[in-house]
């Protein structure tokens, strides 16, 4: 955000503090796709995972998952940055198929609706893979996301193509449509680090406009 200036009545030019929003801090819960999808992306992945935490303004929750074959909370909302970094840097392949959409509603019923006056985000890095969620249909998925829009969550995601559209980019293109959020793809994962410092600071500004 630009500082502001200001001409006083006898010329001197001070410097005002950037407006800061006033609202209760993020809770973003970042999924990260660790299915056979990803695998060769990985050491990018936890390139750009450890970019953007330090991108995001460190008053900010995050909670660190893993999508692959099933979910897995590897570290509870939290702001203790090193810890995120520390486990993100440790992250493997699962192989075989994600499950995105159990791991949104999952993460959604867990953390998401009990973030208190937080405003939850969703930041979510899948390959585009095959899918294999389990606890969650199709038409229950869109009963969903109708209703995490409601809400005002926001979500964020960056798909890994390595070849045609897949389901896990469906759903993650679909669901940022539905939250007004902002997406990218990428053929692999060379651009992440930098795309995640963006995709950091975009969100930062979006936290300040609220």
């Amino acid at each position: 955000m630009k500082a502001t200036f200001r001409m006083t009545a006898v010329g001197v030019i001070l410097m005002l503090a950037p407006a800061i929003s006033a609202a209760p801090p993020m809770r973003v819960a970042l999924l990260i796709d660790t299915s056979a999808a990803t695998t060769s992306a990985l050491p990018q992945i936890r390139a750009g995972v450890s970019a953007f935490l330090d991108a995001l303004p460190p008053e900010h929750e995050v909670l660190l998952v893993t999508t692959g074959r099933h979910t897995q909370v590897r570290v509870p909302p939290t702001t203790d940055r090193a810890k995120l970094k520390a486990s993100a840097s440790g992250l493997l392949s699962d192989s075989g198929p994600t499950a995105l959409m159990d791991a949104l509603t999952e993460i959604d019923e867990r953390f998401m609706r009990k973030a208190g006056q937080r405003w939850p985000v969703f930041v979510i890095i899948t390959g585009d893979g095959s899918e294999n969620s389990k606890d969650v249909d199709e038409p229950a998925f869109n009963r969903w996301m109708t209703e995490v829009a409601r809400r005002g969550v926001s979500v964020i995601a960056i798909v890994l193509k390595a070849s045609g559209t897949g389901l896990p980019e469906f759903i993650a293109s679909t669901l940022v449509k539905a939250t007004h959020g902002h997406f990218a793809t990428m053929g692999n994962g060379a651009g992440i680090a930098e795309s995640m410092t963006q995709l950091a600071g975009q969100l930062a500004a979006d936290f300040n406009k609220r």
